[in-house]
Parts: C-alpha cells; sequence; structure tokens
C-alpha cells in the first residue's frame, strides 16, 4: 500500500487528512503513511492562511480512506505532522475524484 492515483481508488470515499506546505513536509507525510500501510492520493492545490502575512500558496493535499481519516490524522500529529485536517472539515473542499 502507498500512493495511488485518483483513479485507482475511485471506488474508495476519500478525505482530507493532511495539507504539506513544502517538499519536507510533503515527503514526512507520504514516508509515514507508507510506512502504515495506507492507500493515499497526492493532488496539488491552492490554499489560503490566516496569519499575518495572509495569501494564497499552493500545498499538496493528501487523502486517505475516509474510513482510516481518524486514525492517519492521529498518527501524523504523533510524529509532528500536525497541518492536518479533522473530518468534519475535510468534507468542505472536495475530493480528487472531483466529487
Amino acid at each position: 500500500m502507498a500512493r495511488r492515483t485518483a483513479d485507482e481508488l475511485a471506488d474508495t470515499p476519500l478525505s482530507l487528512v493532511y495539507i504539506a506546505g513544502n517538499l519536507a513536509y510533503a515527503e514526512a507525510a507520504e514516508r509515514r503513511l507508507t510506512d502504515m500501510g495506507i492507500d493515499y492520493v497526492l493532488t496539488l492545490e491552492p490554499f489560503t492562511t490566516v496569519s499575518f502575512m495572509g495569501g494564497e500558496y499552493m500545498g499538496l493535499f493528501v487523502y486517505v480512506p475516509t474510513a482510516q481519516q481518524r486514525f492517519c490524522r492521529e498518527m501524523l500529529e504523533l510524529h509532528g505532522l500536525t497541518d492536518t485536517v479533522d473530518l468534519e472539515w475535510s468534507g468542505l473542499s472536495g475530493s480528487p475524484h472531483g466529487t
């Protein structure tokens, strides 16, 4: 199990679990999910920040099967990857399936 395309997981409901703002965080999230044996989908998408500087940036959005979202979020946070997304919020941003 590892990185998949959205087409490969077309029959699996996916939820956003993590947004990586740079390459180091993206690689760390990929490594952690791969080590955990989780299938995941990556997409490059714009996001806005709520900070002093604000602005729109590109980030790597990490989607996992919805049934594993909570577990994945907790494991990513446990390993210092704190830009996770709550299950309740993850459905608001769309999905790599285009729905």
